[in-house]
């Protein structure tokens, strides 16, 4: 422990040197003022360090009785003060105490003993005060810390009781376990048919959410209730199992955990597995949560006593939730024949951004949306309450005969591309689809009447939103028609496609295969629309991406490589939850280029696409295709790297003269997406293997292997460095001809 700081402040230099003397003789610290005056001035540099204060009463300038209350007034020091006086007016004696001094003692023959025996009592009292106001804060911390949590648990209960939804109960439920426990991932399991069913899985690290509210579904296999299974064993034995590290346990078998943690560089550690169980002693579900986080350091630690009994209770609550709401629906299910029409009719409103018309069994309309009213132009008066023969008079007969047909027939018809004509010649263009409408015994209670506006904006919008970004198709809309018409300008094309597609379809099958596209088309296409860019079609598993019409950009190429980048780095996140479920992961290419294309509306009067055509869309097709040869993700041409404002990773791999071409392109890998783990010491790699290509280039063949070697010492996995070693050595033998620009004919598409 360090020494107490003492303040000595006596106008007599003797005084003071004797104070020193025997205060550090008992091993104070020491610190010296000639009055009042220097001491509040050392005191308001610094009076922290200043444990107490020894100071005389009769002083120039500023006296004690002065200096003790300006500490206590102006400074607001509530540091011990002892005062040392010659002075024995009583008066003076009780103006120091009650000014705030601690003591006051004379000076005489037994100073030494006198005064330390003062300032032993006045630090003793400071450190018990001190002691004091600590406890205090701490209990009234505490209390507040324990009011808060009774406070959340009281309305986590009440939130529980009142949820109707069961996904959202779900969420509630994990969320609220997780956010208590600082825990990093969560499972959630409800009872099913003798098995624990995984409702929810969550785990923050590696962005997975499963299940609850997320779009994606679950698909582990439910898991035995067995007491060689730790979840398994807390719903047998209704026991909460808080394990410190999983890989230290012998208790279970955590093969699983295990496992998981291998294909997903994750690492299962500190787990807390809770029964929930409701009033009736019966378990419904198992919270299972993993690895507790510091809430301050971020590390993984045990979860504590404190959280299994929070989530000890929220297990309990969150029973009683689940069994009232399955109990709820059990009762509700009962009148879902009741409701059925309503509910039916009410859904399709709400749903649909079309117009609405439903119609009795004798074809008089009893109800419409709002989007029949602005297509239509009419009022709601107008139309509720009109029978189907006047409303869809004269020139609109055709839609009565579509109606009498959907009854007698019991199926739907559609029309596609008609007109409605009205009495002051206003015509509405639309696609009208009649339903029959029917009760839950099949028997025909009305139909139904949908009317999709197909005036020349929504035929526009619709066509341009399967393509582009909401933005850029506003922007395109502000353009009118004409600039859908042909143009040729500077665009960056994006062609990507993926690897070993048909040996994928063979195990996938069909289905699995249209699952599979549909899911990867959806996460790529993300990052397209992200960067401003138009999705001009797919071409099976290929997508053909364009960035710069109709509008240019001088980022186009900048988002070009952007988006390429980000398909990557979703694709391994993609892969992560494929081989989650025990599906095989897909690999891609990219190839991307920046030339001037030919954009436009192309086809026939009936199929319309905008589209773009011309080599610099062949250019990124062929460079797609070069990735294979290259073990590249990302290769763009010599135009693109040109035209990038941001800083980028890459390296020149090659000068191509692709098929169907005599001039060679400068071609570059991408390599952002990388990090230490799937291209350790990477910058280093880039500058060998730039210097291995300059002694390509230049012919120096033997040169030029020792440095591509030399990547492939730090990176055996570098198919460039690979290829160029191959390369080399063969032209080592068969060197190129004279007049060799350092170019390689690649004869595959």
């Amino acid at each position: 422990m360090d020494p107490n700081n003492i303040l000595i402040v006596d106008d007599d230099s003797f005084v003071r040197e004797i104070l020193v003397d025997i205060l550090e003789s008992e091993d104070f610290k020491t610190e010296t003022a000639e009055n009042g005056l220097d001491a509040l001035n050392k005191y308001k540099e610094d009076g922290s360090k200043f444990d107490l204060v020894v100071s005389d009463i009769n002083m120039p300038i500023m006296g004690g009785v002065d200096l003790i209350k300006s500490l206590r007034n102006d400074v607001q020091s509530e540091t011990p003060v002892v005062v040392l006086s010659g002075n024995n007016e009583v008066a003076i004696a009780i103006d120091a105490i009650n000014s705030g001094a601690s003591e006051y003692i004379l000076k005489d023959e037994n100073l030494q003993e006198t005064i330390i025996l003062a300032i032993n009592k006045a630090l003793e009292k400071k450190r018990i005060i001190d002691e004091n106001r600590d406890l205090v804060k701490n209990i009234t911390e505490k209390n507040k810390e324990m009011g808060g949590i009774i406070h959340r648990m009281t309305e986590l209960g009440t939130a529980l009781s009142a949820e109707k939804n069961f996904q959202n109960l779900m969420e509630i439920i994990i969320s609220n376990a997780r956010e208590l426990t600082y825990a990093d991932a969560g499972t959630l399991y409800l009872i099913e048919n003798g098995k624990l069913s995984f409702k929810i899985v969550q785990n923050d690290t590696l962005k997975i959410h499963l299940g609850g509210k997320s779009s994606e579904e679950i698909k582990f296999p439910p898991v035995e209730i067995k007491e060689s299974n730790v979840s398994g064993y807390s719903a047998l034995k209704k026991e909460v199992v808080n394990i410190p590290d999983v890989y230290s346990s012998e208790l279970f078998d955590f093969t699983g955990p295990k496992k998981f943690d291998q294909t997903s560089n994750y690492r299962s550690k500190s787990m807390l597995v809770v029964p929930m169980v409701n009033r009736m002693n019966e378990v419904v579900g198992v919270l299972q949560l993993l690895n507790s986080k510091d809430s301050e350091t971020g590390e993984v630690v045990t979860f504590s006593a404190n959280s299994e009994e929070y989530i000890k209770a929220l297990g309990s609550q969150a029973a009683v939730a689940v069994n009232n709401l399955l109990l709820e629906a059990k009762a509700e299910k009962l009148f879902e024949e009741i409701l059925d029409i309503k509910n039916y009719n009410e859904s399709i409103l709400e749903s649909l951004t079309n117009g609405v018309i439903t119609l009795d069994a004798n074809n008089l309309i009893i109800k419409c949306n709002a989007a029949v009213l602005r297509i239509l132009e009419a009022q709601e008066d107008q139309i509720i309450n009109q029978s189907a023969q006047k409303f869809f008079a004269q020139n609109n007969r055709w839609v009565l005969d579509n109606l009498k047909r959907v009854i007698q027939m019991g199926s739907p018809a559609i029309v596609m591309d008609t007109e409605l004509v009205f009495d002051d010649d206003r015509v509405v263009p639309l696609n009208l689809t009649a339903v029959p409408l029917k009760n839950a015994k099949s028997e025909l209670i009305g139909s139904m009447l949908v009317l999709e506006d197909i005036t020349s904006e929504k035929r526009m919008k619709g066509t341009l939103a399967r393509y582009m970004d909401k933005d850029v198709a506003e922007q395109l809309m502000e353009g009118g028609d004409d600039m859908l018409g042909g143009q040729s300008q500077e665009a960056s094309v994006l062609f990507s496609d993926i690897r070993s597609f048909t040996t994928l379809t063979e195990k996938l099958g069909p289905a699995g295969t249209v699952a599979m596209l549909n899911e990867y088309f959806t996460e790529m296409v993300e990052y397209i629309f992200k960067y401003k860019g138009i999705l001009d079609k797919y071409i099976g598993d290929a997508i053909l991406a364009v960035f710069g019409v109709p509008f240019t950009n001088e980022q186009d190429p900048e988002n070009a490589v952007n988006a390429a980048i980000g398909m990557v780095k979703s694709l391994k996140e993609f892969n992560a939850k494929r081989i989650l479920v025990n599906k095989d992961p897909i690999d891609i290419g990219i190839g991307v280029n920046t030339d001037t294309v030919l954009a436009g509306n192309i086809g026939s009067e009936k199929r319309m696409d905008y589209t773009v055509i011309g080599d610099g869309v062949n250019l990124a097709a062929r460079l797609e295709g070069a990735t294979k040869a290259y073990g590249a993700k990302i290769l763009i041409s010599e135009s693109t790297k040109n035209k990038l404002t941001q800083d980028h990773i890459y390296r020149e791999v090659d000068k191509l003269v692709v098929k169907g071409k005599t001039q060679p392109v400068s071609v570059f890998e991408v390599l952002d997406f990388h990090d230490e783990s799937t291209f350790p010491k990477m910058q280093e790699c880039i500058e060998i293997f730039n210097e291995g290509y300059q002694s390509y280039l230049r012919r120096n063949w033997d040169e030029g292997i020792m440095f591509f070697e030399e990547v492939l010492a730090i990176n055996p996995n570098d198919k460039p460095a690979s290829l160029y070693v191959e390369r080399l050595q063969l032209y080592k033998e068969n060197p190129p001809a004279d007049g060799w620009d350092g170019s390689f004919v690649m004869t595959t598409k």
